[in-house]
């Protein structure tokens, strides 16, 4: 579904699936703020960051927060369950994240990006648009059931 008024070309196009897969994280980190919950900085981690900066734009308009990429990042999920089996086996009286500074990304290089306002502007706006369209989704989804 789109508006009307909306411009179909292919960057229009690919933003839309981009942004559609930060969405339900937006939605949640939505409701943290309201319980005064704050992040001030994330990291990302796999092959959505593996172009340099474009995931990394995107994820910081959505939650408007800065995100840093370290050179491991596009290793993707079985890394990073490997690290935390490795955690758990040779843990020493130190929290998880104690350690993955200390142990594991002690020296590795990373690249923080921060999204400008009109990408913050622009993903709000997207997201406003989404949720409009969830009753869609549930109605599309009752509709099939019956």
């Amino acid at each position: 579904m789109r508006k009307a008024d909306s411009r179909f070309t292919l960057p229009n196009f690919m933003r839309t699936h981009l942004y559609s897969a930060m969405a339900t994280l937006k939605i949640g980190m939505d409701i943290l703020h309201g319980e005064n919950v704050e992040i001030d900085k994330i990291y990302g981690h796999g092959g959505f960051f593996k172009t340099p900066e474009v995931g990394q734009r995107i994820l910081s308009a959505a939650i408007d927060t800065p995100v840093s990429v370290m050179e491991t990042a596009g290793e993707g999920g079985p890394y990073g369950m490997a690290l935390l089996c490795a955690y758990m086996l040779w843990k020493k009286d130190e929290s998880l994240e104690d350690y993955l500074d200390d142990k594991v990304f002690n020296g590795c290089k990373s690249v923080t990006v921060s999204a400008e306002q009109r990408e913050v502007d622009g993903f709000n706006k997207f997201i406003e648009d989404y949720k409009s369209c969830l009753a869609v989704e549930k109605e599309a989804i009752r509709s099939w059931k019956n």
